[in-house]
């Protein structure tokens, strides 16, 4: 074996552990060496590269089966760290994740967008907001990742097309305004990536985001698909209804027009909260606005269904509110639908707040963590 062989296999054992410890939370150095069919001298030598970084610690002692107690081993969840960024048309989400995947610190404004200095300063704002929480090194932050609507290229720099949030000089713009290294990510994508993350056994999925704008995400063996001309996901711009409502898209019938949040906000003064609450009231307008909308929201998921055969997750605002709401859009699904279901391939999400903050976070993360 080659000296650049032996290395490459050293660094995947290397990454191997950790996962493994990452995976579990709290494992042994024997357990570590039986699940992974390791020798203990390479197991040692591992954990003692990884303890030098301060990537794990050792975290009390199992209880004994007959002689010495083994010594519990965990990850530092703290040792890297990421802030998200989430931009909206009318707001800014940050949060700053550690490498469990979690958010622990968050702060949110409300700011409309606008491509100009005094924005901008809002977001270094933000940015500085959470980098001065109690807990948090400056010099453990791995980088920035800012989430918008939008379609994004695979450099993850370049926008192509944002009516939403309108700007495609973005990252050039913000360059003297954030201290780390930055990326650009379609919200809806961040969105499913964090869903992904915190659903590891889940392979292929479809994350539907019904926000302020309808989008989603396509993600294939445990990583997102973005398609030839990085448009996979657009799902809020297939067709429900031909010459339909106008969406603000220009074309006429997309599921925007009848599935974003923005639909049912209007019957409780833009407050999709007080919306939900004016449905659990028991308010005739508001109960007859959801039906109209999980019809149609089960009409776009057969359409889904059909085409890829996958789990759907049902994210974004609506998604945190969805719910005790979920079995009735199954109900409707399985009415609808040419093959027999119950409609149990969909689910609700698990992250209700700021998901694409913390997915844009996570791009970060997750690269930290494969380069161990």
């Amino acid at each position: 074996m080659t000296g650049s062989n032996s290395m490459e296999v050293r660094r995947r054992n290397r990454n191997k552990i950790y996962r493994i410890i990452h995976q579990e939370k709290r494992i042994s150095k024997q357990e570590i060496a039986n699940q992974l069919q390791l020798s203990l001298p390479t197991v040692s030598q591992n954990l003692s590269e990884l303890y030098e970084k301060n990537l794990i610690y050792e975290n009390g002692n199992f209880e004994s089966t007959g002689g010495r107690k083994a010594k519990g081993i965990s990850c530092n969840m703290n040792a890297k760290m990421a802030i998200g960024l989430d931009i909206t048309k009318s707001q800014i989400s940050g949060v700053l994740v550690d490498l469990s995947g979690n958010a622990v610190f968050s702060v949110r404004i409300r700011e409309n967008f606008s491509p100009e200095e005094r924005y901008y300063v809002k977001l270094k704002g933000i940015v500085e907001q959470i980098l001065s929480w109690e807990k948090v090194q400056p010099d453990s932050i791995l980088g920035i990742g800012i989430s918008m609507p939008g379609i994004i290229s695979g450099d993850h720099k370049t926008i192509l097309y944002a009516p939403v949030v309108e700007t495609t000089t973005l990252y050039e713009d913000l360059k003297k305004y954030l201290p780390y290294p930055y990326v650009i990510l379609n919200d809806a994508k961040a969105g499913g990536f964090a869903e992904l993350w915190h659903s590891p056994h889940m392979e292929n999925m479809v994350y539907l985001s019904l926000s302020n704008s309808v989008g989603g995400a396509v993600l294939m063996n445990h990583n997102l698909y973005y398609g030839a001309g990085f448009l996979s996901g657009e799902i809020g711009h297939m067709t429900l209804v031909i010459d339909g409502k106008l969406c603000y898209c220009g074309q006429k019938g997309c599921m925007d027009a009848y599935c974003s949040a923005k639909v049912l906000a209007e019957y409780a003064d833009g407050n999709l909260d007080d919306f939900f609450y004016r449905l659990e009231e028991g308010n005739e307008s508001c109960r007859t606005a959801w039906e109209t909308y999980l019809k149609y929201l089960a009409v776009a998921i057969n359409n889904i269904r059909n085409c890829l055969d996958c789990e759907i997750v049902v994210g974004g605002y609506v998604g945190s509110h969805m719910g005790e709401h979920l079995e009735k859009l199954q109900q409707y699904v399985a009415e609808r639908s040419t093959f027999a279901t119950d409609g149990s391939f969909i689910r609700n999400c698990i992250l209700k707040f700021e998901s694409s903050a913390i997915g844009a976070a996570l791009f970060y993360i997750d690269n930290f963590i494969k380069a161990i």
